[in-house]
Order: structure tokens, then C-alpha cells, then sequence
């Protein structure tokens, strides 16, 4: 059930949605790393497939808008009557604007037994839907919860029928039927017990691609996973065969809205981090891409095409650590690992340049691999935007970074 886009009706409903959330979001639980490993996977592996057969048919009871083939479902298991998941709708409405042709979003009722206006809401929303109007009840339920969540049932009851006549349903006698008859309890009970069965412990719930999400909800953190789950489209199969001439020279112009940053490549030194540096490069992965991790007097990093500092190119690499280059100095470029408590051979596109001698060297010597050294730029380097968005203090909201705008290679004798 439910609908390919928006109709005018339904796009007036959702920017009235839009404006009357802007400026209702709670403040989420900070999370604070440290990069150039600061990166965190929020995701736990538990496929719906895994589910008891019974729960199949919850299938029915799903709620789609948003092109089908899409390449990320989300799906919303939610409350009307859940404070927190007026806010998730919210962003919901952001992403899909922002991502038109990327998002689809499912919703499914998981009403919460604290909640006594809930179970009755998702009824409502199965009887608009009955005639084609679901995701207008839905966004007018949400955008005018604190107007009816503390009214007495009787006149909540009466309240869904104004709420079913501005949602555009003509035919009000067959949708209070439909409500009065209790024809959606079994259901809505449905989709309840399938969540109850994949352990989600409340509202809201989201999942993205059918697995479940653990990270925090507001804008800028759901806005960030998507962007990092979009990149999958892009992967690569396997890391790159070997490509270049360990016998020669190379080098890389950063070119930033800063100015250029020139590095001096390693191969003998690194041979696969500098061979899939460049391969990188000349696919374009580093194009128009931001500088993600910026703390002067630390390092600088990038690499990462979602601007997210969580992204990968589809595989990792070989460390190269033992191969006597320190972090001895500044304008040391190395790799980035992509995740916090990343294994050995973890690394894939990210890298960072170091600002300064980095301290205590034992954190750091031996333990990422140094592909390069700036030969030109650390002024360039000195001018970027800091930014930290693994902080507690800037990583709710931090500043937009500066742009990585292309990798020039260049091979010599």
C-alpha cells in the first residue's frame, strides 16, 4: 500500500510536517572518538529473513512512498503518539527530499502499551488508507500530536474525524465505520509482535536495507548514515591490481578551495597503499569530496566521498607498517583505518596528514601505514576549516568542510 510521490495535497500536508518540526528536536546523546580512527559501524546483522514464518504476511500491513527501486528502504516502526517519533518523521520527510531517487521509506505500526491513544491512531491510519490516504493522515497525526495526545479518548475520537475530512477523505460514514469495527487490530497486532520478535525494544525504530539501525536519530546523524549507505553504490569489487611502476617517482597535487598540497609517494616504501591511492585517484573517488576530520596541531583527514569520516571504497588493504617511516615530523601522510577498533589489514580509502610530530609517537608508529610526505602546501593545510564531528562538542552539528576538489598524479623517471 501506499503511494510511487507526493500529491499536491500531500506535499502541502508534508511541508506543513516540515515547518512545524524544524525546531522540536531533542538534543541526542553525544558520542565522542578520536580520529583518524574515529570511525563506528551502527549497524547489528539480524535479516528479517530470520523471523518466524508467520510474520511474512506483516508484509500487508507496510506503508511505501518512494520509488521502488530505489537503492535504500528505511523502514519506520513507530508510534503516532511517540513524542521522539515525530522528530524521525520529520527527517524521514528531509531525506526523502534530499535524496529523491536513493530513499524509499516503509512505515509499520509498533503502537506502545503506555501509549492509549496509540492502537486507535494506527487504526485511523489504516482506515484513511483504505482510501488512498494514509500518508496524509499519517503526516497530519504526527504534525498535531501535541494537540491531541492529552485529549480524553471520546473527544480524540471525534478529532480523527476532523483529521480524516483534512485529509481529504471524502467518504467519512465508511472510514468511522471502518474505525468502529475494529477490522485492523489483528493487523496492527501483526506488525507489533513481528517487532516485539526482532528484540526492538521501542519507538522509534528504523531500519536501513531490513537491518536494523543502533546510532543516534537525530538529523544530522541519520543524514550522515544514509549518505555513508549510499556509497555502497559506488564499490568496488576488490582492491586494485597492481598499476604502477615501482621503479619510478610519484607525486599527488591536492587540489583544494584552499590551494594545492603537493606530496611526495612512497611506493618503495608502501607499494600497495600508494598503488591504491592512485588508482583511487584516477577513478575520481577523491573528486569534489570534504575534508572531514580537521584539528590544527593534529592531522587532517579525508577520503571519504559520504563526508561522513565512516565511508570505504568496498574493501580493504595490506597494513604496510614495518617499513621504517615515523610520524616524526609534519605533513606526514598516512592511511586512516575506517573503523575505531578496526583490525589489522583494515584500511581503504581514508588518509590523513599530520599537522606536527604526533605524541606519544607509540600510539602511532607501527601502527598506521605512512604512504607519503607533503612536499608543498602545509600553509594550504593550515587554512582548512577545522571541523570535528566526532567531538562531544561539534559532532551534533559541526561546520561544513572544505572541499577536496580533485588528485592530480603525477609519474616520474
Amino acid at each position: 500500500m501506499g503511494g510511487e510521490g507526493l500529491s499536491s495535497f500531500h506535499f502541502l500536508v508534508s511541508f506543513t510536517l516540515f515547518l512545524l518540526l524544524a525546531a522540536c528536536q531533542p538534543a541526542p546523546a553525544p558520542t565522542s572518538t578520536l580520529a583518524p580512527t574515529a570511525n563506528q559501524i551502527v549497524v547489528t546483522l539480524t535479516p528479517r529473513a530470520t523471523l518466524p514464518p508467520e510474520f511474512a504476511k506483516a508484509g500487508a500491513a507496510d506503508h511505501s512512498i518512494g520509488a521502488e527501486s530505489a537503492y535504500l528502504t528505511i523502514t519506520f516502526y513507530a508510534d503516532f503518539q511517540c513524542a521522539a517519533c515525530v522528530d524521525v518523521a520529520r527527517t524521514l520527510l528531509i531525506l526523502r527530499q534530499t535524496y529523491p531517487d536513493d530513499v524509499r521509506v516503509v512505515f509499520r505500526h509498533f503502537p506502545q502499551k503506555d501509549h492509549d491513544k496509540a492502537i486507535l491512531a494506527a487504526e485511523a491510519a489504516e482506515a484513511a488508507s483504505d482510501q488512498g490516504k494514509f500518508w496524509e493522515l499519517h503526516d497530519l497525526l504526527f504534525a498535531d500530536q501535541q494537540t491531541w495526545a492529552s485529549l480524553p479518548m471520546t473527544l480524540f475520537r471525534d478529532k480523527l474525524t476532523e483529521y480524516a475530512q483534512r485529509a481529504g477523505i471524502t467518504d467519512l460514514a465508511t472510514f468511522n465505520d471502518t474505525l468502529n469495527s475494529d477490522r485492523y487490530a489483528a493487523l496492527i497486532d501483526v506488525t507489533t509482535r513481528e517487532a516485539q520478535a526482532r528484540n526492538l525494544q521501542g519507538v522509534p525504530a528504523l531500519l536501513f536495507n531490513d537491518l536494523p539501525y543502533n546510532g543516534r536519530i537525530d538529523e544530522y546523524a541519520l543524514d550522515s548514515y544514509t549518505r555513508q549507505r549510499l556509497l555502497e553504490k559506488r564499490w568496488f569489487k576488490s582492491q586494485p591490481e597492481l598499476q604502477i611502476d615501482l621503479s619510478k617517482q610519484y607525486t599527488a597535487t591536492l587540489v583544494t578551495e584552499k590551494g594545492d598540497i603537493v606530496i611526495q609517494l612512497f611506493p618503495d616504501k608502501a607499494p600497495v597503499a600508494v598503488n591504491n591511492f592512485i588508482f583511487l585517484a584516477r577513478q575520481g573517488w577523491y573528486d569534489n569530496i570534504t575534508w572531514h576530520f580537521v584539528v590544527p596541531g593534529f592531522s587532517a583527514q579525508t577520503g571519504d566521498p559520504s563526508g561522513t569520516g565512516y565511508g570505504i571504497a568496498g574493501y580493504s588493504i595490506a597494513d604496510e607498517f614495518d617499513n621504517g617511516l615515523t610520524f616524526d615530523k609534519p605533513g606526514v601522510v598516512a592511511m586512516a583505518l575506517p573503523l575505531q577498533d578496526a583490525g589489522p589489514n583494515s584500511t581503504s580509502s581514508q588518509f590523513f596528514i599530520t599537522y606536527a610530530p604526533m605524541e606519544p609517537r607509540t600510539l602511532y608508529d607501527g601502527r598506521y601505514t605512512i604512504f607519503g610526505q607533503v612536499v608543498e602546501g602545509m600553509d594550504v593545510l593550515s587554512k582548512l576549516t577545522p571541523r570535528n564531528p566526532f567531538s562531544d562538542s561539534g559532532g551534533l552539528n559541526p561546520p561544513p568542510g572544505d572541499k577536496l576538489i580533485t588528485v592530480k598524479i603525477t609519474e616520474g623517471s
